[in-house]
């Protein structure tokens, strides 16, 4: 058997911790192994010996007449050590531990989850849980929960659960939708199988067409990712996170650190691995039914909304572009053709807005000509109070001619919401709800990113060298050296000792220049007033100096030259505990802490990626060039930041890189300050 095939197709049981007390959970999980059918053999293992609904019991592990596939432990905590001891010596398969008071606990329960670990390791027992709600099997016909009363509804959706009451919620919703599940389980606190394992499993799993997880936390980030890669290649998959909080997280030495958090790091990795990701319970369960109920992927994120309702038209259409969806203008030949067959007051721009009066015989032209316009790659339709069946079969007729999927709002139109359903359009509660499904349908559609082998940068001998023996904050020149090796460009400066030294400096490469403190130990240059700007003769250049000692306690001095006025980023990475090495891209400067505008990818990074991070958020819009500024050069960018990925993969101590701020000019992208810090 494969690795997991005892615990989802298990070919006998064993149920320890068996009552015959109704009232007892070991009772009703045997209850349950049997009420659903279960067609292999079942060991109750109870010391009395005793019938124990209508099957014999065993009186100990080690009694069982052969090595079973599958044991459902639901005893004491203190009794799950000698169980486990005694299933590894009688050759079962796999264990999933119900019982709690573990590693969720406290010390003395992590020791003994991690003599259970130990015990299994050895025998190639596998272990799920402890602390958990168990596992289900449509196609076993095995419920091996506490969960007494899951639907009986055949579906090709697996759900994994860190959370076992989040995991019935999930069952219950699902169940509620109309929505089957073929496998489900529980893993609780990840002892031995993790959720990647499990992910594995279902992503070969030929019953399952859809993996939705609830996840708090992973173990092992890159192999999740490449795991996750592998599934979404072939199936969607949804993620919801719990513990988004970032307060158990160390503090951070740089920007880079402090905006970089947790939740985001997960969610930039789950976008490279192809995974949707929902915010909320809504949005999770909002996902599954869209995925589910159309295998439709739109080509591009831009949507028309259609409507006969007008209002809420509008609000999807502004959801949509909060979302990162483009709701692009229909072309003049397009409106005009639409206002020929239209009442004149019509809405035909997009959103397009049928109206209540539209003549039910032209909503199929309509709807077509929408249909047929190469930037919409989809549509939001939404229906309050008018049950026009012309209106839904016009959408299921276009969806399937063209492929392009639709995701509808309906309420109060019944005939609608059902011919729509019948179509494999999913029907939602909102306006928001649908258009957030339809971008799911996009971000399971986009598939994990592809990406061709990747060569990182080696370090110098003489860098390596540099770093050698150091932690902590790198001194500013040798921080320098580290990342111009890796292909970043500085601004020209000069860093010397002596104010007369930092005059001529300054007159070798022309005023206005800027003169910064430099000491070991001096991060944050800006916050203990390390900075003077716009320095125009040799007078100015020495009271700067003095002032910085005296101030900011400078032991040298940094003379650069000042640049042209351009728009300032923040480029920079660190290692996440999880995933590891991530890089970060926001608005730099003064702008970093007040608009905390970033964008995060897993390194190594691509200009592919870099280009879809400033495509997003304020980033994009400072980008083109607000306000006469001229464009940035997004290549530049990329380049810059492909040289921070490069050194935080080449140096394993490198714990996090802040260049802020990486000045736009006409000569690229050009860094004025940077920070390294070694653990």
């Amino acid at each position: 058997m494969r690795s997991l095939d005892a615990l989802f197709s298990p070919r006998s049981v064993a149920v320890l911790g068996v009552s015959r007390n109704p009232a007892k959970l070991g009772y009703k999980l045997l209850e349950n192994v049997k009420a659903y059918g279960y067609g292999g053999r079942i060991y109750p293992v109870n010391p009395s010996g005793e019938r124990i609904l209508d099957l014999p019991s065993v009186t100990s592990v080690a009694a069982l007449p052969e090595p079973v596939d599958l044991a459902l432990v639901s005893l004491p905590a203190s009794a799950v050590a000698d169980a486990i001891v005694d299933l590894a010596a009688r050759g079962a398969k796999a264990a999933v531990i119900l019982s709690s008071g573990f590693g969720e606990v406290d010390a003395n329960g992590r020791e003994a989850q991690a003599r259970l670990l130990k015990t299994a390791r050895a025998s190639g027992l596998r272990l799920v849980g402890p602390n958990c709600m168990g596992v289900y099997s449509a196609p076993a016909r095995l419920n091996g929960t506490y969960f007494w009363d899951l639907p009986k509804r055949a579906g090709g959706i697996s759900v994994v659960s860190q959370s076992g009451a989040y995991g019935g919620l999930i069952f219950r919703h699902l169940g509620g939708r109309g929505l089957g599940v073929a496998r489900f389980v529980s893993i609780g606190n990840q002892a031995d199988v993790d959720l990647t394992d499990i992910l594995e499993f279902l992503a070969a799993d030929a019953d399952t067409t859809l993996i939705a997880c609830f996840v708090e936390a992973l173990r092992d980030g890159r192999r999740f990712l490449d795991v996750a890669a592998r599934a979404t290649a072939s199936k969607p998959v949804v993620m919801l996170k719990g513990g988004r909080s970032d307060a158990g997280r160390r503090a951070a030495s740089s920007h880079t650190g402090s905006l970089a958090g947790a939740y985001a790091v997960y969610r930039a990795a789950f976008r490279r691995a192809g995974v949707v990701t929902a915010d909320e319970t809504e949005e999770f369960f909002d996902a599954i039914e869209a995925l589910a109920a159309t295998p439709r992927r739109p080509s591009a994120p831009a949507i028309a909304v259609i409507t006969v309702s007008g209002g809420p038209s509008v609000v999807a259409a502004d959801c949509a572009e909060r979302a990162g969806l483009a709701v692009p203008a229909l072309e003049d030949a397009v409106r005009s053709a639409l206002r020929a067959s239209l009442p004149p007051f019509a809405a035909v721009g997009n959103p397009v807005d049928l109206t209540p009066q539209v003549e039910p015989s032209r909503i199929g032209d309509a709807i077509k000509l929408v249909f047929d316009q190469a930037s919409i790659a989809g549509a939001v339709a939404i229906d309050v109070g008018l049950d026009i069946p012309e209106f839904a079969d016009a959408l299921v007729a276009e969806a399937v001619r063209t492929s392009k999927p639709v995701v509808a709002f309906a309420t109060d139109a019944p005939a609608v919401s059902e011919r729509l359903r019948s179509g494999g359009i999913p029907v939602l509660a909102g306006p928001e709800r649908a258009v957030r499904a339809w971008r799911a349908l996009w971000l399971a559609g986009r598939g994990a990113a592809t990406r061709a082998a990747q060569t990182v940068r080696p370090l110098a001998p003489d860098v390596t060298a540099l770093l050698a023996g150091t932690r902590g904050a790198l001194p500013y020149d040798v921080a320098r050296r580290a990342l111009e090796a890796c292909g970043v460009k500085f601004v020209r400066e000069a860093i010397v000792q002596r104010p007369a030294d930092a005059v001529a400096a300054a007159e070798t490469m022309g005023y206005p220049v800027v003169v910064k403190a430099d000491a070991p130990g001096l991060v944050h240059k800006t916050e203990v007033g390390g900075v003077r700007l716009d320095l125009r003769d040799a007078a100015q250049v020495r009271a700067a100096c003095d002032d910085l000692r005296n101030r900011a306690g400078a032991e040298r001095f940094i003379v650069q030259q000042q640049l042209a006025p351009g728009l300032e980023f923040l480029i920079g990475a660190r290692r996440d505990e999880v995933f590891g090495p991530v890089v970060v891209v926001g608005a730099g400067g003064v702008l970093t802490e007040a608009l905390g505008d970033v964008g995060i990818a897993v390194a190594p990074v691509t200009p592919a990626d870099i280009q879809e991070l400033m495509a997003e958020g304020v980033r994009a819009r400072l980008a083109n060039g607000p306000r006469g500024l001229p464009r940035v050069d997004v290549n530049a960018l990329a380049e810059t930041a492909i040289g921070v990925s490069d050194l935080i993969l080449s140096e394993p101590r490198i714990r996090e890189i802040d260049l802020n701020p990486v000045i736009a000019s006409t000569s690229g992208m050009i860094a004025v300050d940077a920070v390294v810090v070694l653990d």
